[in-house]
């Protein structure tokens, strides 16, 4: 009760604390919602001016970069047309020409001075020779380099630009960039014969390039149309991750210029890309701007101030529960008693409080009649679980005391009580036909159980009924003290007697009642039980319903003579053992039949079925078989002493003992004559040759004729001749064709006589010994 009053308490901080409330709530409302705008809104819109501020200062920076390699072009163009580099240089002379040689120098190194991007320019000549000048100094190339100089002169433009051209200096390789501008010599006219080769400086374009990307964190690169990389940010010129990423997005998609956001490891990028023409050939570029970066102090500002107000909003609603527990303890301590004195805070009552309080009352009310109706509903299950153990002896630990004081418990009246036992045994279930079938056990006792439960009311005793879901119903009769013994005998048979009519005209099978002796203590009554299910078995086989009344039970019933039929068990037993398991369960139909008619009462017929049944087994030892497999380690002698109706006795046998043993038995039998007759056709396999017969093979076998011939029939399919007269021709018909013995001497090999040789080949091939010979010679 104290934590459902703290529940409340807690919901409920009375008007006092709903002010509070209220009005921090409404000073730190503003600042979450200025925050949240700031966060949601000034984002965005930081991104979007950000983007737009990036794609036209790329714009401009573009234009630059352009003018630059525009410049270069030009140069280059202007350079190549120079008086120098006409077709006299097809036949300068190295060793007069210096003069010459040196204009060359002063002309390269006023080239490579020209602009900053330049960081140096050769001269190339495929006549005469292959020549390098440079600044200052000329150098004959080896054939390998040749080739690669070469291909610069079969470009189908004079002047173009290349990342094919594979650098060979070693010492500039480290401020060499990747591309190159070649221009061919002469510009016009001739074929060429050589070309100038101006190599772009590695830093300075780098520095150019980073000029597309005015933050640190950001990136830029040039790319050609096909995806090959121009120009990276790197020092090596190594495309990043980063670069990968974005080429990748920039490929797949169908514009040629265009800006879009990316996201890459936890941050946005503002990547804007486009082209521009170089001689014939599209150039892109590609910027990325880091808007998280850039966004972040505003980000920044914007959480504060929301963490902050929802940090007030939190405090306040602490204070006003710290100060309301201050103003509201007079209602505290009413929700606290939920009973006392109607009691109200200053200035306002207390109504929402009290009908909580009102309504967790009807609902510990409810809950309590929904406890006390489930319990009403479960105490007959538990009545009847208590009587099940007491029956069963389980109670035996209790007192007798404890044992009338747990009775007391189940609403039955304890002092001055007599008891006995009343056990219902049905019978019959086999001859139901088809209303029931096998596992309806559990219903028929139900529906026995509900019927004597009807009956009990109409009668002048007190009785519980016990169900015990295997076509048994017991009941625990108590009667008082001082009801005379006649009177009580006489309620006890009159009940049971409305028992049996019932059972009968309802459930159309029979009943057996057993009564058992009256006692004054509850702890005889497991005494009582045991005795009264042993009484059943002195109940009559072919009298129908009965009454046994075990004070009544004359003793001499227990002493008949016991005609066992010995003649009869013989027949079952020998035809168990040649497997004959109709014959066998025709002869245990006789037997139970003979025996119940001979026999004064059931306990007579269990003992004769029991007798049986280890005669059985006896001869299920004898064949060599497991009892424990061909059971599955059932308990036979347990499962026999539950059937009570002869008719089921005899589908018991039939079901659960014979058919398992002979189907097992047929097995191992089979499996016995089936290596028997393996060993026959061995035998005939090696001794074709000689006078070999049926009796003498059947002596060698231990075994008669007459069953090694049917039974080689049924394993081989053919008899015993014919499978002689298979293997003796097959041997024969090898022999004409692989050898050239006279037909006589084959006769011999295979067993027979030259004359029924003849006769017996020709029968079987449709051609003699002779014609079969020469037939499969030639053929």
């Amino acid at each position: 009760m104290q934590n459902i009053v703290r529940h409340i308490n807690g919901r409920l901080g009375g008007n006092y604390r709903k002010s509070l409330i209220a009005i921090l709530l409404i000073a730190s409302f503003p600042g979450i919602v200025t925050g949240s705008i700031l966060f949601i809104v000034s984002k965005q819109q930081i991104e979007n001016e950000l983007q737009q501020v990036h794609h036209n200062q790329l714009k401009q920076t573009v234009g630059t970069i352009d003018d630059q390699f525009s410049f270069l072009e030009r140069s280059m163009a202007h350079w190549a047309f120079d008086p120098q580099f006409t077709g006299s240089l097809r036949n300068l002379d190295f060793a007069y020409d210096y003069k010459e040689i040196h204009d060359i120098y002063r002309t390269l190194l006023i080239m490579e001075g020209s602009n900053p991007l330049i960081e140096r320019v050769e001269l190339f000549l495929n006549e005469p020779g292959g020549i390098i000048f440079t600044k200052d100094m000329y150098r004959s190339i080896n054939s390998h380099e040749l080739e690669a100089y070469g291909r610069l002169l079969e470009h189908n433009r004079s002047l173009f630009w290349t990342d094919s051209f594979m650098e060979r200096s070693a010492q500039h390789q480290q401020q060499a960039a990747s591309v190159s501008l070649v221009h061919k010599i002469p510009g016009i006219g001739t074929k060429p014969f050589g070309a100038l080769i101006m190599v772009l400086n590695k830093n300075n374009v780098l520095a150019l390039i980073e000029t597309l990307t005015p933050y640190n964190q950001g990136t830029t690169f040039l790319f050609k149309e096909d995806g090959g990389w121009l120009f990276t940010t790197t020092r090596q010129n190594d495309p990043t991750a980063l670069d990968q990423a974005i080429l990748a997005q920039v490929l797949e998609k169908e514009e040629r210029a265009d800006t879009f956001l990316l996201g890459w490891e936890k941050n946005n990028y503002s990547v804007t890309y486009g082209n521009f023409t170089r001689m014939g050939a599209a150039w892109f570029y590609a910027s990325a701007a880091p808007l998280t970066s850039i966004t972040a102090p505003v980000i920044f500002i914007s959480k504060w101030i929301m963490y902050t107000s929802t940090a007030l909003f939190l405090f306040a609603v602490i204070l006003s529960w710290f100060a309301s527990r201050r103003l509201y303890t007079p209602v505290d301590k009413l929700l606290k008693t939920i009973g006392g004195s109607k009691d109200e805070s200053p200035g306002k009552p207390v109504r929402n409080e009290f009908e909580l309080i009102e309504s967790q009352w009807n609902n510990l009310s409810r809950e309590s009649q929904t406890l006390q109706t489930r319990l009403d509903r479960q105490l007959p299950h538990l009545r009847e679980g208590f009587l099940l153990q007491l029956l069963h002896g389980y109670m035996y630990a209790y007192s007798e005391k404890e044992l009338r004081d747990r009775m007391a418990h189940f609403g039955r009246e304890v002092h001055n009580q007599r008891y006995c036992i009343v056990f219902v045994q049905l019978l019959g279930f086999s001859k139901l036909g088809g209303r029931f079938s096998e596992g309806d056990e559990g219903l028929i006792t139900f529906a026995a159980a509900n019927m004597v439960e009807e009956l009990i009311p109409n009668r002048s005793i007190q009785a519980d009924v016990i169900n015990f879901h295997d076509l048994s119903v017991g009941l625990l009769v108590s009667l008082p003290h001082q009801m005379p013994r006649e009177q009580f005998d006489q309620e006890v048979v009159q009940i049971s007697e409305e028992i049996i009519a019932c059972i009968e005209r309802i459930l159309h099978m029979q009943a057996t009642i057993c009564i058992s002796r009256a006692t004054d203590a509850i702890k005889q009554v497991p005494v009582l039980f045991e005795e009264t299910k042993l009484a059943l078995s002195f109940r009559r086989l072919h009298a129908g319903n009965q009454i046994i009344d075990i004070d009544k039970l004359d003793e001499s019933e227990s002493r008949y003579a016991f005609d066992y039929p010995f003649d009869l068990e013989k027949q079952v037993l020998h035809a168990i053992r040649i497997g004959k398991e109709q014959e066998a369960v025709a002869f245990i139909k006789v037997f139970v039949t003979d025996l119940s008619h001979k026999s004064a009462n059931e306990a007579m017929l269990k003992q004769g079925t029991l007798h049986l049944l280890g005669s059985v087994l006896h001869v299920v030892l004898q064949s060599g078989l497991s009892i424990q497999q061909i059971y599955d380690s059932a308990n036979l002698y347990e499962q026999l002493c539950q059937i009570r109706e002869p008719d089921e006795i005899v589908e018991w046998f039939e079901s659960r003992v014979i058919h398992p043993f002979i189907r097992d038995f047929s097995q191992k039998q089979n499996m016995q004559m089936r290596q028997i007759i393996e060993k026959a056709v061995d035998l005939l396999q090696k001794q074709y040759k000689t006078d070999i017969s049926l009796d003498s093979c059947a002596d060698a076998l231990k075994m008669s004729p007459y069953v090694l011939s049917k039974t080689f029939k049924e394993v081989v399919g053919i008899n015993f001749i014919d499978y002689l007269t298979h293997i003796r021709l097959e041997k024969a018909r090898e022999l004409l064709r692989d050898t050239d013995l006279k037909i006589s001497e084959v006769a011999d090999e295979v067993g027979y006589q030259h004359s029924y040789f003849n006769r017996l080949f020709k029968k079987q091939e449709g051609v003699t010994p002779s014609r079969y010979r020469e037939m499969s010679r030639t053929g």
